[in-house]
């Protein structure tokens, strides 16, 4: 391959070209052939290039020749004009003509320029309430309009368009005016702006500083009362109208004295046409208009008077406002307290009025809060103490129930028990530990029927209401009010703030809980015990007196916490065990008076179930074993009722009631008595009004030869009956009239028999060990 052509440029002398290889030095020459042609083309463009701008440069110079040719002509026509005399002569005669023509068009421009400006202002005026702009600057439009309608209307004839405008400008400051109320009822308002508001309402209506500042003032109070109007039940607007008191009175402050005279001054500083917003409205045209207006117009400067109000003034007036609004929303705050009856609601209003209260930017500088605070709390603890009182006299309802279910009464409904081994019959839901199997279990167990259920759900929902109150009065002793607290501002200080809301007003609702439940237990007792007072005779009333037990024993065992109702309804419980004793002890005494009469006067006692020497009965009479089941029978009905208590009023109506059959059919068999004992029976039976009669003459001490030994195993029998009787009948209640009419009777007995102490000890240990033997036969008696 022949080797590269060196480049020419790069040679030192043309000498240096035929140093290389013949091949290197024909490309050689060929290349430079080739660059001489490329230069030779170029050279020929550039110079063709060069003589078409010459040709247009000569042409060019032609043509300034002759413009400079026309110019000096020109120049030299303006020298023959510009002569002095010719130029007086022009000015002279244009004065002529510009004075004859400029009164003639005076009036009529004048008159069409002012008609311009008050056709443009209602347009400029509606533009700017619709858009929300400068208040103010409609209100100097307003002003403005009115001195061009004033003008306007002393022209004659008065346009047409000046009486339709006169219609829209009334409309138009009416509609500012609304405009400017609806702004000052706003509380979130920043000073500039109200101070941008009470301008322009001065300015429209032509109004003092001091009527400027009552109508503020005026404003505010109506939004004030507003919240509270109609049926509405929002708390929210209590909240806003503590709000907008609060921010009324710091606006006030904030406005007065200095940045609104400030700006009534800056006002009336300099005529309204010469205002920059009034100059920058477009619609005007002013730089059309403005020569044409008239300098009574052009030169109007409002006048308003802001001298007549000083600071301690203001400060009267800020204060009579204060009370007067405040007056207002305490009695808002009262008509919608009224008709609270949520407990918990109030309490929440409660604290968010008070959280309100104490906010920080509601602080007003230089007044009293506690003053307003002791009102607020005032009206809240009224409706507090009023809700406590009401849910507390609720419980009435529980003895509407307890008298509804006496006066409806139905025999075997109402009354209707339902057996506990009933459940084994049935299939029940075992879930959640079997919450109703334990349920049915107990509502069994303790006679909760339907009647007891009514009863006791209606007290049930009534105790919830009061916990309720007594859980949200534990929560308001927790409470804390020391945010945002500024104890150099806050004339109220945290330490009494706290022992206010968190101790004084929780102890004063506590106060009045207590005793508005101690008021309603008691009524709620006066109502039963009328209801025990109206029950009805036999089986019914003692059916009606298990009820009332068992309604006293549900109310009893839910008493509320923290009131003095330990004692309700124990005065009742006597008197209902004494009436269900005597109904439940009926028909058992009866059958045991009929037969232990007919027993004792017309049967001979047998002896072979006697023991011991000498032969002594180690069991009952059959009609006493009869008594005891016929009473242990009776108690079964009902099995709940039977406390300690109520047990042993039956057992003190049954030992009454036995040991005076006794002693009647003994002294009807013996005439007068046994021996002289059987006197002291008589004697100490009269206390209880059970006597047959008087006795009358000694006792006759023989008996009747023949009926000797079979008297005396009667008597020894009856002395066991009453001697297992007295051991049965032993246990008596606190509640329960005491007696010893059965010792008596026995120690009577005793005597007329002559028996000696071995007999009388083994005797009574025969009773003893029957008793222990037989006592779960009659479980409910033991």
């Amino acid at each position: 391959m022949a080797a590269e052509a060196p480049d020419p440029k790069s040679l030192a002398d043309w000498q240096d070209a035929f140093q290389s290889p013949v091949p290197v030095v024909r490309r050689m020459e060929q290349q430079l052939r080739a660059d001489l042609s490329t230069n030779k083309e170029k050279l020929r463009s550039l110079v063709g290039a060069s003589y078409r701008e010459l040709l247009g440069t000569a042409e060019r110079i032609i043509e300034m020749d002759e413009e400079m040719q026309q110019v000096e002509a020109n120049l030299g026509r303006i020298s023959e004009g510009c002569k002095s005399r010719l130029l007086e002569r022009t000015r002279e005669n244009y004065g002529r003509w510009d004075g004859s023509t400029r009164e003639q068009d005076k009036e009529r421009f004048t008159f069409a320029s002012l008609l311009a400006l008050l056709q443009n202002c209602p347009l400029i005026i509606s533009r700017l309430l619709r858009k929300g702009g400068s208040i103010l600057l409609a209100a100097k439009i307003l002003v403005i309009s009115r001195r061009i309608h004033r003008a306007l209307s002393q022209h004659e004839p008065v346009p047409p368009l000046a009486s339709d405008i006169r219609g829209q400008l009334a409309s138009l400051w009416r509609k500012l005016l609304r405009s400017i109320d609806r702004q000052f009822s706003n509380p979130e308002a920043s000073t500039s702006r109200l101070v941008e508001l009470m301008c322009a309402f001065s300015l429209a209506t032509s109004s003092s500083l001091t009527d400027v500042l009552k109508h503020f003032q005026h404003v505010r109070l109506e939004c004030i009362a507003a919240q509270f109007e109609g049926n509405h039940r929002d708390h929210a607007r209590v909240l806003d109208a503590l709000r907008l008191y609060s921010r009324t009175l710091q606006d006030t402050q904030a406005v007065l004295p200095n940045p609104i005279i400030e700006n009534l001054v800056k006002l009336k500083s300099h005529p309204l046409f010469k205002d920059g917003e009034v100059r920058a409205v477009v619609e005007l045209s002013l730089d059309v208009h403005e020569r044409w207006i008239p300098d009574s117009i052009r030169h109007f400067t409002p006048w308003i008077g802001h001298e007549d109000l000083q600071k301690s003034d203001a400060d009267k007036i800020l204060r009579a406002w204060a009370k007067k609004a405040f007056s207002t929303v305490l009695e808002g705050l009262q008509r919608l307290l009224t008709g609270m009856e949520d407990f918990r609601g109030l309490v929440r209003l409660r604290t968010e009025i008070y959280t309100t209260w104490f906010d920080g930017r509601n602080r007003v500088a230089g007044f009293d809060s506690s003053g307003p605070l002791q009102g607020l709390r005032s009206a809240i603890n009224e409706q507090l103490v009023q809700l406590v009182r009401e849910r507390a006299r609720r419980l009435h309802l529980v003895g509407t129930e307890v008298e509804a279910a006496l006066e409806d009464w139905k025999d075997g409904i109402t009354d209707e028990q339902q057996g506990l081994w009933e459940l084994a019959g049935g299939s029940m839901n075992i879930a959640d530990g079997a919450v109703g199997f334990r349920s049915a279990v107990l509502d069994r167990a303790r006679g909760r029927n339907n009647a007891v259920g009514r009863v006791k759900g209606s007290y049930i929902t009534w105790l919830r209401l009061v916990e309720e109150i007594s859980t949200i009065l534990k929560e308001l002793r927790e409470q804390k009010w020391d945010e945002d607290l500024d104890d150099e501002e806050d004339e109220f200080g945290l330490e009494s703030r706290n022992a206010q809301l968190s101790e004084d007003d929780p102890e004063l609702l506590e106060n009045e809980l207590r005793e508005s439940l101690a008021a309603s237990f008691a009524e709620l007792q006066n109502a039963i015990e009328e209801c025990s007072k109206k029950i009805s005779e036999g089986d019914r009333g003692g059916k009606q007196a298990m009820f009332l037990l068992r309604v006293l024993r549900e109310l009893r065992q839910n008493l509320p916490k923290g009131c003095d109702v330990a004692s309700f309804g124990l005065s009742l419980v006597p008197s209902l065990h004494a009436v269900v004793a005597e109904t439940a002890s009926s028909r058992p005494l009866q059958a045991f008076a009929s037969g232990f009469d007919r027993r004792f006067h017309h049967q001979r006692q047998s002896r072979a179930l006697w023991e011991g020497s000498p032969p002594l009965p180690v069991q009952p009479s059959p009609g006493v074993f009869k008594l005891l089941h016929g009473l242990a029978s009776s108690m079964a009905d009902g099995p709940d009722i039977w406390s300690t208590d109520a047990a042993a009023a039956l057992k003190d109506v049954a030992s009454r009631r036995v040991t005076s059959d006794v002693e009647r059919t003994l002294k009807s068999r013996t005439g007068n008595g046994l021996v002289n004992g059987v006197n002291h029976v008589t004697a100490s039976r009269a206390d209880y009004g059970q006597a047959n009669g008087s006795v009358n003459g000694s006792v006759n001490g023989d008996t009747e030869d023949d009926e000797g030994s079979a008297e005396e195993d009667r008597t020894t029998q009856v002395l066991y009956d009453v001697a297992l009787l007295q051991k049965v009948f032993s246990s008596r209640s606190p509640f329960t009239q005491r007696s010893d009419e059965t010792d008596d009777l026995k120690q009577s007995l005793l005597s007329s028999l002559k028996l000696g102490e071995s007999s009388k000890e083994r005797l009574q240990k025969s009773v003893a060990e029957y008793w222990k033997r037989t006592q779960l036969l009659f479980a409910l008696l033991t």
